[in-house]
């Protein structure tokens, strides 16, 4: 399944990776460079 997010605070970090830990193809947006890098 493909998924979009946007915001990786505390609740969208941790939804991004069990989504992406679960083999879900997800994309990532956050204003804040260092959110996607701690995810990522």
């Amino acid at each position: 399944m493909k998924i979009g997010l946007i915001g990786l605070g505390r609740m969208g970090g941790n939804i991004a990776r069990r989504l992406m830990r679960a083999g879900h193809e997800t994309v990532v947006y956050d204003r804040d460079a260092g959110a996607i890098a701690d995810v990522v």
